[in-house]
């Protein structure tokens, strides 16, 4: 706890030297662990110094957009995620009727790409409930478009007509997009330096023979 405070304080002070400011009032703090780990983690505030501002352990904090609980498995995001889409789709519902398929295509696709498509890679590994009950938001805008019965099978109409990828293959296929521009450098370098084929990886052999040793 120490270590963190003076490693936010460090933090506080060269944006300081920068000119810039970090706003610790909206500073937030989680454990992130196995449930029996998270139960021997104290649950004492800690003071920053330099600000004076005292930051409580979270369960749940939100990050870019994505909720992180402790566990990490995404439970309370996808949640959020699924009633945000629902929302919407019985928003859209009311007005489909005054809108040409076109239309209703498009901002249908515009609530896909800014609520399950985004940061979509995170939810690979996760299980399947958890990936179905995001496919369900995925068929219920797929409805709307179509302007099927709110329990009608759309699985083959996602396929053909509107050529949609299920959620599953969402997140494989933006995962395999990102690995190809690693390996052919069209991604940032950043994420380029940490895809390396095991090809390149010098003495392979050696190193996994001395972990098998010790």
């Amino acid at each position: 706890m120490a270590n963190m405070s003076l490693c936010v304080d460090r933090v506080e002070a060269w944006m300081a030297s920068n000119r810039l400011r970090l706003n610790s009032a909206k500073m937030e703090l989680i454990w992130l662990c196995s449930p029996q780990r998270l139960q021997a983690c104290t649950a004492d505030s800690i003071l920053l110094r330099r600000s004076g501002v005292t930051v409580q352990p979270s369960r749940q904090v939100r990050d870019l957009g994505v909720i992180v609980d402790s566990h990490l498995s995404l439970a309370a995001h996808v949640s959020h995620v699924t009633s945000v889409c629902f929302l919407c789709i019985r928003q859209l519902r009311l007005i489909r009727r005054s809108l040409t398929t076109d239309a209703a295509h498009a901002l249908v696709r515009a609530l896909i790409h800014s609520r399950l498509d985004y940061c979509n890679g995170l939810f690979a590994g996760l299980p399947y409930n958890q990936l179905t009950r995001l496919q369900s938001g995925l068929r219920a805008a797929a409805r709307v478009v179509i302007r099927a019965p709110s329990r009608a099978p759309v699985s083959v109409a996602m396929r053909d007509v509107l050529h949609w990828l299920s959620f599953p293959q969402r997140v494989t296929f933006k995962l395999c997009l990102l690995t190809y521009k690693c390996l052919h450098g069209l991604a940032p370098k950043y994420l380029s330096q940490c895809c390396v084929p095991l090809t390149a990886v010098p003495y392979v052999h050696g190193f996994v023979q001395l972990t098998t040793d010790n």
